[in-house]
């Protein structure tokens, strides 16, 4: 069995943007009397920056792991996913510049009743997607243009769980930037 937990020093940077952003709009929002619009929307971008600081604790608690028989999320909203039940693989990628050189990649897996999403500041990011994908292949899944084309972008053989396609080949990049 291998542990994956998320990288130490981006949750770090999460928490200082979130805390950063809940500072500038929560506490004007507490402290300062508002015109009632204007109170509106900081407090409500102070409830998004909460949530975002709950989404970035939620990651820093959350450990997962991955064995010959599925995939397993302990912490707060832990889930399992046997192999075998695997009926879903969703693999987006997120661009933060135009030129698509900066961003993340987020897995969304269902299976078993169960769903679980992860982001590529998982450490080994790209092994716990080869092995998803070998489990999509072994369950014939049909994967979207989207799924498949990020698959190769870390590296894995393009016909992943394409009914008849191939079972990836091993990653040769560890990570996404």
């Amino acid at each position: 069995m291998t542990t994956h937990r998320y990288d130490r020093s981006a949750i770090g940077w999460d928490y200082a943007r979130g805390g950063f952003g809940l500072a500038l709009t929560g506490g004007p929002a507490l402290s300062v009397p508002m015109v009632s619009w204007l109170g509106f929307v900081f407090g409500g971008l102070g409830v998004l920056f909460a949530i975002y600081l709950g989404r970035t604790w939620l990651r820093s608690v959350t450990v997962v792991e991955v064995d010959e028989t599925g995939i397993r999320t302990t912490g707060p909203l832990g889930a399992v996913i046997a192999w075998s039940d695997l009926a879903d693989l969703d693999l987006r990628y997120f661009a933060t510049r135009r030129d698509k050189e900066a961003g993340w990649m987020q897995m969304k897996l269902r299976g078993g009743g169960a769903s679980m999403s992860l982001e590529s500041s998982l450490q080994d990011f790209a092994i716990v997607a080869e092995r998803v994908a070998e489990a999509a292949a072994r369950n014939r899944l049909a994967l979207s243009d989207v799924t498949r084309e990020n698959l190769r972008a870390l590296g894995l053989s393009s016909g992943a769980g394409v009914p008849g396609g191939t079972v990836p080949e091993r990653v040769e990049r560890v990570g996404t930037e």
